[in-house]
């Protein structure tokens, strides 16, 4: 059985989104300027390492995540730090989407999913295949926590409190019981805390 992985950028108020856009809130915003410490960049790095399934939604796509991390790549071929964006090109990525399938996707090793959300994370977890793990807006990572098919949350917490904004468990419905697996600290600021899931609060 493979699991599936959520990393998600959060404030220290506990949003991965703030209201106001205006906000810089993230210590590194995925720009070419990458202030992060180089003991967080080694850590980033390795949990790639156990990935070989990136899902995505499509509106990510559409926005231009393969796009940009396959220029930072080709950009910093042999960089131990860009190895995650080398394993975004290589790895297979599963696009999700609530309309129908938009045709062909132009990326290699990229397809649409074949189903629903839930349904096509329990085949593809049943298969064969390392980790997964998930990229996507608000939305699309609100919905696969919604959907209870999460088995490991990695939070970046960012020392920065944003006032108002999106929650990542805004559609779990009863609440979720988290268990702190790991929790370290980095020089940079961010905190990266890494839960899995013990199930819903009032099931």
């Amino acid at each position: 059985m493979s699991r599936l992985v959520v990393q998600m950028q959060t404030s220290a108020d506990g949003h991965v989104e703030a209201a106001d856009p205006a906000v810089q809130w993230q210590v590194w915003d995925w720009g070419q300027n990458w202030p992060w410490d180089d003991e967080l960049k080694r850590d980033f790095n390795e949990t790639f390492r156990a990935v070989d399934r990136i899902l995505l939604s499509r509106k990510m796509v559409e926005e231009g995540y393969i796009d940009h991390w396959t220029r930072i790549a080709e950009s910093h071929p042999d960089e131990p730090d860009f190895a995650f964006a080398r394993k975004v090109g290589d790895a297979e990525k599963i696009v999700f989407s609530t309309a129908r399938e938009g045709g062909h996707l132009r990326w290699p090793r990229t397809r649409w999913a074949a189903a629903g959300l839930a349904a096509t994370i329990a085949r593809l977890k049943a298969g064969p295949g390392a980790d997964m793990i998930a990229f996507g807006g608000t939305g699309f990572v609100a919905a696969l926590a919604g959907a209870g098919v999460v088995d490991e949350y990695q939070l970046y917490v960012n020392p920065t409190a944003v006032g108002r904004g999106e929650s990542l468990f805004r559609s779990v419905a009863g609440g979720l019981r988290l268990t702190l697996v790991r929790s370290k600290s980095y020089a940079c600021g961010i905190v990266v805390n890494t839960y899995t899931s013990a199930g819903q609060v009032n099931p």
